[in-house]
């Protein structure tokens, strides 16, 4: 088997550290490029009833940003670790908004990548929605157009 792309799907979660780095090892072994993905939820699925807004008078408009904000941070941050811990390797990143597991998918897809790597379970506070909901991975796996490999 030959990989030329792997695709891995980052959140702020430990285990999603511990993916990053197989994709970064598993790609310096095939010499091949490396694409870091952060998903950022829908407004609607990222806020929950135990959050509140900093802000009465903060629109949705206004909250969302700042979310995507938060995000495309991480993922810069990621990036460029992922570049100093491995110069050699063509490693890019891409900011998706939506359903983790289908933007996860539809990446893949359309990127023709030929495995993709996430962690086991991501962020803390998900926990009980994938206990009744499934796992982000495990939706992955079984939907995936490629090999999964999925990290603790």
């Amino acid at each position: 088997m030959n990989i030329t792309k792997v695709l891995v799907a980052i959140d702020e979660s430990e285990n999603s550290d511990r993916a990053l780095d197989f994709a970064l090892g598993l790609s310096e072994k095939f010499e091949a490029a490396v694409t870091i993905l952060n998903v950022s939820e829908s407004l609607g699925i990222s806020l929950n009833a135990t959050e509140t807004m900093t802000s009465s008078s903060a629109s949705m408009a206004e909250v969302a940003k700042d979310i995507n904000k938060i995000h495309e941070n991480f993922l810069s941050k990621a990036l460029a670790k992922a570049k100093a811990a491995k110069p050699s390797l063509e490693i890019s990143s891409i900011q998706k908004q939506g359903d983790s597991a289908t933007e996860i998918v539809q990446a893949a897809k359309d990127g023709g990548f030929e495995i993709i790597v996430v962690g086991h379970r991501g962020q803390g506070k998900k926990r009980v929605q994938e206990f009744l909901m499934g796992s982000i991975s495990e939706k992955v796996a079984h939907l995936a157009p490629c090999p999964v490999v999925i990290v603790k």
